[in-house]
C-alpha cells in the first residue's frame, strides 16, 4: 500500500484548527468553531453533568466514527463505488491506569455496496492508518482494530 493520496489537491485541508471553549455554568461548556458553529458540552453524569447533552467522550467517538465514514465514502467514491448503507460500530475499552486513555478500540464497518472485498480492505486500511486523522491518533495511542462485513 502506498502512502500517496490520489485525491485532488483541492480536497486537502492543512489549515490550523482553532476552537474556543467557554464555561457556561455548572459542568457545562460551549465550544465555538472558527466557522461560527456552537457545540454544547457537558460533563458525564458521574462527574456532575446533567446528562442532557453529549459529554467530551461522546463527541470524541462521534468524531472518530464521522471521520472514518467520510474518508471511506471519499475513497470509495474515487473508485466509482457509492455504498447504499454504511454503519460504523465502535467498541472501546479504557486503560485501568493512567494516563486516562483507551486500551483497545475496535470498529465493525458494515457496507451495502457492489464492491470487491479487497477494495474495501484497502480503503479501510488507508482510512484507519493514513487518511482519517482521528483514527490515526487512536491507532498511535491504543490497539485499534477493524473488520468489515458486506450487507446483501
Amino acid at each position: 500500500m502506498s502512502n500517496d493520496i490520489s485525491w485532488d489537491s483541492a480536497r486537502m485541508e492543512f489549515k490550523p484548527v482553532t476552537m474556543t471553549v467557554r464555561h457556561t455554568g455548572n459542568m457545562s461548556f460551549s465550544a465555538h468553531t472558527s466557522t461560527g458553529l456552537t457545540i454544547p458540552i457537558d460533563a458525564h453524569v458521574h462527574l456532575g453533568g446533567g446528562g442532557a447533552i453529549p459529554n467530551p467522550i461522546d463527541y470524541l467517538f462521534a468524531s472518530l466514527g464521522g471521520c472514518i465514514g467520510i474518508k471511506i465514502l471519499l475513497d470509495l467514491g474515487d473508485k466509482g463505488i457509492k455504498p447504499e448503507q454504511l454503519l460504523i460500530e465502535t467498541t472501546a475499552t479504557r486503560k485501568q491506569d493512567l494516563p486516562a486513555t483507551f486500551e483497545t478500540v475496535h470498529h465493525l464497518i458494515s457496507l451495502k455496496c457492489a464492491c470487491d472485498e479487497a477494495v474495501i480492505a484497502d480503503t479501510l486500511k488507508k482510512t484507519m492508518t493514513l487518511l482519517c486523522p482521528i483514527a490515526v491518533i487512536f491507532g498511535e495511542t491504543s490497539t485499534m482494530t477493524w473488520e468489515f462485513r458486506l450487507i446483501q
